[in-house]
């Protein structure tokens, strides 16, 4: 029985991972001209490469209680909760690709999905209005970075905390919240980055939702 639930877990696993490496070719082939105009490559590599990986965060499993009390008092508090909304951002993404994943055993689709089987599980899930939310929770995460990055008081908190996150146990957050501030901190007006995102995942979702692209 135990080996069977591992089983099923490790092909659980492998659709996940196909599914979001399916998501994030998706994601680079609709940005590849924001990814090429020198301006937002570094953003562009934080937000579509680091962000949105085809892979859990290596933090997924440190509490919010956790990384509060490490933090909270220590830092800039807004650092704080800018890691709380990217980890809120990353709960929901992956609950619903979890919800996908099940949909795709039952309908019996292998990790070889197409677009036209992608679309169909993305409409079958009835969220729509989550998937709203997702959009413009993303948006938030992206402003948030970006005004963190415009403090000075940022950047010397996290070399503190870059120093003893390791004692704490929360390297593998710091270190993606240093990557975002590094990557942000290049780029004066975000406006464009963000508005652009916002509008062509609410066209693509909505698409989807009407019947699909062709």
């Amino acid at each position: 029985m135990m080996a069977k639930d591992v089983t099923t877990q490790d092909e659980f696993l492998k659709l996940k991972r196909a599914l979001q490496a399916f998501q994030a070719i998706r994601l680079n082939s609709t940005y590849e001209d924001l990814k090429k105009d020198p301006q937002y490559a570094m953003i562009g590599d934080f937000f579509f490469n680091k962000l949105y990986a085809p892979e859990d965060f290596t933090f997924r499993d440190t509490s919010i209680r956790k990384l509060h009390a490490a933090l909270d008092g220590k830092v800039y508090k807004g650092m704080v909760t800018g890691v709380t909304k990217v980890i809120e951002l990353h709960e929901l993404s992956d609950s619903m690709d979890d919800l996908m994943v099940h949909k795709m055993i039952e309908a019996g689709i292998d990790e070889h999905i197409t677009m036209e089987e992608y679309q169909e599980i993305y409409r079958s899930l009835d969220n729509y209005d989550q998937r709203i939310y997702q959009i413009n929770l993303s948006t938030e995460v992206t402003r948030i970075f970006h005004k963190l990055s415009r403090k000075w008081i940022v950047g010397i908190s996290l070399k503190t905390v870059k120093a003893a996150s390791i004692l704490f146990d929360i390297k593998p957050v710091v270190d993606f919240v240093y990557d975002g501030y590094t990557s942000f901190r290049q780029l004066k007006n975000i406006d464009f980055f963000v508005d652009t995102i916002t509008e062509r995942e609410t066209a693509w979702h909505n698409e989807i939702w009407s019947g699909g692209t062709e």
